[in-house]
């Protein structure tokens, strides 16, 4: 179990150098008394289409603050559309809807590990993002809505620069 941190640590650095998204601030959830939240993800697939849809590669991490959902969320697979190129490429916001699936390590005693099913909007703009859901633990059967918040580098922050296209 000691070893588990360094081989987190070795198995994740090349995700965290290739990352495209980096978010910290805070998460609020139904009976929480307010919690931190650390993202990053990456592209996997984004080929240009009609769906405007892309897949991306993930982790969050969430301190527990009372939460029925909280820990390490290992999320290998996140569907995401941006509805409308016109619209990504014109505005200096950035608006996705998109699903997430991923193994959450809840390291609280008497909780269990579980695979969690996400469907979420998320919104950011410069350096600020807001991300609103819904956590379907299908293990546990818990369930949660979070709405997070904070200061991001992502698709926002890209998008500063000029001439910055989506492909």
């Amino acid at each position: 179990m000691k070893k588990l941190p360094i081989l987190l640590l070795f198995t994740l650095l090349p995700m965290l150098c290739s990352a495209q998204f980096f978010g910290l601030g805070g998460q609020y959830t139904q009976k929480s008394d307010g919690q931190f939240f650390a993202s990053f993800s990456y592209p996997t697939f984004h080929p240009k289409n009609k769906l405007n849809s892309f897949i991306s590669s993930g982790l969050d991490f969430t301190t527990s603050g009372g939460a029925k959902i909280s820990g390490l969320n290992v999320k290998p697979i996140q569907l995401n559309t941006f509805f409308s190129e016109k619209l990504f490429n014109s505005t200096p916001y950035t608006l996705l809807l998109g699903v997430d699936g991923g193994y959450n390590f809840d390291f609280r005693h008497g909780r269990k590990n579980g695979i969690v099913i996400t469907p979420n909007i998320y919104f950011d703009y410069k350096f600020l993002f807001l991300k609103a859901g819904y956590d379907f633990d299908v293990t546990n059967g818990n369930n949660q809505f979070f709405v997070r918040a904070g200061f991001c580098f992502g698709m926002g922050t890209i998008k500063m620069f000029p001439n910055t296209k989506i492909w």
